[in-house]
């Protein structure tokens, strides 16, 4: 087995019910199974069949000090041989994306990843075959009520190069897990750190755009969907521009996601206020209508993938604040509003420019007519003066 040094990094392709993502996480073991050079791994990972039938995902409600004991099945369906990675992590949302998504392997879990444990760690299994895994979950006894979210995976590592260095690709499928502590359930959501900026057009006649940043928080304990809109007025609260970014369905409680909203057709009226408004409600209600009937959050396909060792690419990079509680019967959205300089500097410029001409015009005018009555009063000045001189001189004869 290969060697993989404990410097490598590498990138890992996370696999979920409903969610497959791409993340780029470094390798955490020199002693991690690795695929054979050139084997193509296809593999599937679902919770095990009970008497009721096939599950999606894990969904259990207990209450604290609870032991569970389960299992998941991994099939590998490829034509050879391979060993898999098994383990538990927690399940967080990308805070560019709000996306379902796992903490990498090399951080430890803190919540109800930590929890389980696998009989094994690793597993070799054959060709078209599938390994039951069981694993014991046991909830501590002073663990929070509300909802607790993680995943079991199954992931195959590979050796490439990347920029003439070794390098592990880690590919990784999982099994969503939810659990619910029973105890008083607490929804809530936040909105802070709410920014705002104005970009004018070169159109002097024509409005902006404004970009309003913000941050969406389950403050609560049970998961979460969240519809936001984003309002803009001027000055004397003249309408200015909505806009409604896209919901955010099943924000996990202490979770946190990042908006950016951009705001066409604004209007350059000097200042702007930006309003964020967040609308929590039960998860399976975003963008639905009042009394629509809600999805099933567990109506999910297992995750599968299928593994291609190759040279592994370089990894891509990656003010105001108000909060809100459920009441009884309901969810109580928030809002906060941030002030913002809206200017256009074309429509300034063109400002400037007829008021220079028209204070050029002025004096023009002023002047050509003050002018026009000075040689008027010339005039009359030198005609008095020839008409005294000429009564002189006839007084003179």
């Amino acid at each position: 087995m290969p060697r993989t040094p404990a410097a490598i990094s590498g990138l890992v392709a996370l696999a979920l019910a409903l969610a497959p993502l791409a993340l780029a996480v470094p390798s955490a073991s020199a002693s991690s199974p690795v695929a054979a050079a050139g084997a193509d791994i296809t593999w599937s990972i679902a919770p095990s069949p009970t008497a009721k039938g096939a599950r999606s995902l894990f969904d259990y409600s207990v209450g604290p000090g609870t032991q569970i004991v389960d299992s998941v099945d991994v099939t590998n369906s490829s034509a050879v041989p391979a060993e898999f990675l098994i383990y538990a992590t927690d399940a967080i949302n990308e805070q560019a994306t709000g996306a379902f998504s796992l903490l990498k392997r090399d951080v430890k879990p803190t919540d109800l990843g930590s929890w389980v444990t696998t009989k094994s760690d690793r597993v070799t299994i054959q060709p078209k075959t599938k390994a039951t895994i069981p694993f014991n979950l046991l909830i501590p006894s002073d663990a929070t009520p509300g909802d607790h979210a993680a995943g079991i995976v199954a992931s195959v590592l590979s050796t490439g190069t990347s920029k003439g260095s070794t390098v592990t690709l880690e590919q990784r499928v999982g099994t969503r897990m939810y659990l619910a502590v029973s105890g008083e359930r607490v929804p809530g959501v936040a909105v802070a750190g709410v920014t705002s900026g104005f970009a004018a057009s070169l159109n002097p006649f024509a409005p902006g755009d404004m970009t309003v940043g913000y941050d969406v928080r389950n403050s609560g304990n049970t998961r979460l969907d969240v519809t936001n809109t984003v309002s803009i007025a001027g000055p004397f609260g003249i309408p200015l521009g909505t806009f409604a970014p896209k919901p955010l369905t099943n924000l996990l409680p202490r979770q946190t996601v990042h908006y950016e909203a951009k705001v066409p057709g604004v209007v350059a009226l000097l200042l702007a206020w930006s309003t964020v408004t967040v609308s929590p409600g039960e998860v399976g209600t975003a963008g639905k209508k009042p009394g629509s009937q809600m999805q099933n959050p567990s109506a999910t396909p297992s995750a599968s993938a299928t593994a291609k060792p190759s040279a592994v690419p370089s990894a891509a990079s990656t003010p105001a604040a108000a909060s809100g509680v459920a009441k009884a019967g309901g969810y109580t959205p928030v809002s906060s509003t941030v002030m913002a300089a809206a200017i256009s500097w074309s429509s300034l410029a063109l400002f400037v420019l007829v008021l220079a001409a028209a204070f050029l015009v002025w004096r023009y005018v002023t002047g050509t007519r003050e002018r026009f009555y000075q040689a008027i009063d010339e005039a009359f000045v030198s005609a008095r003066e020839e008409a005294l001189g000429a009564s002189a001189a006839q007084v003179a004869k």
